[in-house]
């Protein structure tokens, strides 16, 4: 089945404009409201979804003919920024049409009037489209890297370097099941729900962010040290840890208002034992007060086990 992804304004229920808003995105027709503000709202039966290509969509990249004006049996997956940054699945719809050209609404509903909705470009039975709610918007479709999305609102994800995306989300859509996250102990949030730590940890695991840092570091002073306790993974296990560590985002996300955009400076060198530390505290420990802390615990005399098992049993 063929897929398309389709870049949109942010919104909680795409429901109308009303009790909701629309952010990062939108703004094409006359109320300045964006078409899309409707892409969920049931019209007997039938979901009209908006997006605003560059031009027309490209049809044929989904199967149709040169000269036919509809793609069906289309996996259409919607994608918005969250105020976290990046790209997120915020739902989709299954067996779809993709017009080539832009279509006016036979009969738009009065919730569709109202916004001043008339038009889409993408039409689906509305028992076989979900929404997600805002809290489990967790998979991040990555941006300007190879394979991933690029700059229009229309991607069709059909790279070689894609696929594994494309997997993923398919793996959302037919089972449920969202990519793992990494094994920290503050993991049980995730869980209950916290879209913005969700963000924090995807951050840390962008491939683009880690390449870039660690390359950085490289030149700047030939190794990659962790900058909480100094340990060097080369120097411990030789070529096994050539060119590894971990990258951790010194701004709490998780807590963050509005978008962050990520710049080096923003991204420290970690070891694996220090960024699981920093994640298990609460507020997260800065990167400097871990150092601190390593030296402190660092200036206390070691007593062997055997003497500290002694002084236990008060001997």
């Amino acid at each position: 089945m063929p897929i398309l992804f389709c870049n949109v304004g942010w919104m909680n229920h795409y429901n109308g404009i009303d009790g909701d808003s629309i952010e990062r995105g939108g703004k094409y027709n006359q109320h300045s409201t964006g078409h899309e503000v409707c892409n969920f709202s049931n019209n007997a039966g039938t979901l009209y979804g908006y997006v605003q290509p560059t031009g027309q969509i490209k049809i044929e990249k989904l199967g149709a003919g040169k000269k036919e004006d509809f793609a069906s049996g289309v996996t259409v997956v919607w994608t918005a920024g969250p105020e976290t940054g990046g790209t997120a699945v915020v739902g989709w719809y299954k067996d779809a049409t993709v017009y080539r050209e832009v279509q006016t609404i036979p009969k738009p509903s009065a919730l569709q009037k109202k916004n001043g909705v008339s038009t889409y470009r993408i039409k689906a039975p509305a028992d076989k489209a979900v929404l997600l709610p805002v809290e489990q918007r967790e998979l991040m479709i990555p941006r300007a890297v190879k394979g991933g999305i690029g700059q229009s609102n229309v991607w069709f994800a059909d790279k070689e370097e894609s696929q594994e995306i494309v997997t993923r989300v398919l793996a959302l859509i037919n089972e449920g099941a969202i990519p793992a996250l990494p094994d920290v102990d503050q993991s049980q949030s995730i869980l209950e729900g916290n879209p913005r730590l969700v963000a924090h940890l995807r951050r840390e695991r962008n491939s683009a962010i880690v390449k870039a840092k660690k390359e950085a570091i490289l030149r700047a002073t030939g190794k990659l040290c962790c900058e909480a306790c100094g340990f060097d993974f080369k120097d411990m296990y030789g070529e096994f840890g050539d060119g590894f560590c971990e990258v951790h985002h010194l701004q709490p996300l998780s807590k963050a208002d509005g978008v962050v955009k990520t710049e080096l400076e923003d991204l420290a060198i970690v070891c694996s034992n220090c960024h699981r530390i920093i994640h298990r505290t609460d507020p997260m420990l800065s990167i400097s007060s871990l150092a601190k802390h390593l030296r402190r615990q660092h200036a206390q005399p070691i007593i062997p086990p055997d003497l500290a098992h002694k002084a236990a049993q008060g001997r």
